[in-house]
């Protein structure tokens, strides 16, 4: 993504942002999943073991903040234990952050995670908007993060790669926007939920020691295929750990849940690579599929999704038609930043995906198999 050049923002950017709570993940039994963007290989098998012993641990009390999965993260990302703090998935840290920092004006960079704009809005903040445009496949350059400072923004909060749109700003883009945060003495919050199943995946965390006003969130529950039992993790500065720390509820972490944790990050490095494999192959194979539709346009991805744009039919939507074939894609329509038509779909295996392009074929008339 280009990091200069003409804003790519709408003139409507500083709009305030409405609460949307939809969100993927509850299909129907007996449908196919891609409302939801998981790891399609699943739990790591050792996670799955770990499950099964940690039963016995039920009638104890788990430690009060997970100390032991804190320590275990810190050293796979290269981190110090008191920069990191684990919590019960990335979105407890996130309405985390927002109780805590109290911004007056944060901007979040749209169409993104909703509940980045929830927390903050529950937290009785005003979250403005800095929208960017389907036109431009959704880049954002420095331009429009600069604008947003200078018109008094004290927090800039964006995704990296984003959801829904699958876009991803390199690192060094990433740094210079957290440059520009600081001088205007504004933190800079990046949700890197889906960073591990991005090709190039170096995340902002091991820049945390230079830079204090940076906050990474970053999940468990997507990589490892775990969002029944909710992990995830921030990295900042020990100064903000500590504060969040005491805000944060005690016993967050279920005992099941920290130990399986440990678990996963014992097997990440090899299980990562595995899955960027994967995830490679079959994003490229499903973008190939669905680009050849004349009524598609699909994004760039550097994620484990991607987002659609479908010139729909009538009075029939894409997502209803595609439910009615077992197949469940998020709908975008309600979410801020987006419209009518936009949807996003996540990266399974091969036979779901071929069955996933013949249905959206099938929906535009295009009888091919």
């Amino acid at each position: 993504m280009s990091a200069i050049g003409k804003p790519a923002v709408r003139s409507d950017a500083l709009k305030a942002i409405p609460i949307d709570r939809v969100h993927g993940g509850a299909a129907p039994a007996g449908v196919i999943d891609f409302s939801a963007s998981i790891n399609p290989l699943g739990p790591p098998a050792e996670a799955i073991e770990e499950y099964h012993r940690a039963v016995s641990s039920l009638a104890r009390y788990p430690t009060q903040y997970a100390d032991a999965l804190g320590g275990r993260i810190a050293d796979w990302i290269g981190a110090g234990a008191e920069n990191v703090l684990v919590g019960n998935g990335s979105t407890q840290l996130i309405h985390l952050i927002a109780r805590v920092m109290r911004w007056r004006r944060p901007a979040v960079v749209i169409p993104t995670f909703s509940e980045i704009s929830n927390a903050l809005i529950l937290a009785d903040a005003a979250p403005r908007a800095i929208e960017l445009s389907r036109e431009g496949d959704f880049e954002l350059r420095i331009n429009d993060i600069v604008r947003s400072l200078e018109a008094g923004a004290d927090a800039i909060l964006l995704g990296r790669p984003n959801s829904p749109t699958g876009a991803m700003i390199s690192l060094d883009h990433a740094t210079a926007i957290a440059i520009e945060c600081a001088r205007f003495r504004a933190h800079c919050v990046f949700d890197e939920a889906f960073i591990d199943f991005a090709d190039a995946p170096r995340s902002m965390s091991a820049l945390v020691p230079q830079m204090p006003n940076v906050i990474v969130l970053r999940s468990m529950t997507k990589i490892f295929a775990i969002p029944g039992l909710r992990l995830g993790f921030a990295v900042t500065s020990a100064e903000l750990i500590a504060r969040l720390r005491a805000a944060l509820e005690p016993w967050s972490v279920n005992t099941v849940a920290e130990r399986v944790g440990i678990a996963c990050v014992g097997v990440a490095n090899d299980y990562i690579v595995r899955t960027r494999e994967l995830i490679g192959r079959e994003r490229g194979h499903l973008a190939g599929g669905l680009g050849q539709n004349p009524r598609l346009r699909v994004f760039p991805s550097a994620a484990n999704f991607l987002m659609l744009a479908a010139r729909e039919s009538g009075g029939d939507s894409f997502g209803a038609f595609m439910l009615r074939r077992g197949i469940a894609v998020r709908d975008l329509r309600s979410l801020p930043g987006c419209a009518p038509g936009l949807y996003r779909t996540g990266i399974r295996n091969r036979a779901d995906n071929q069955g996933l392009v013949a249905a959206a074929r099938e929906y535009h008339g295009d009888p091919r198999e």
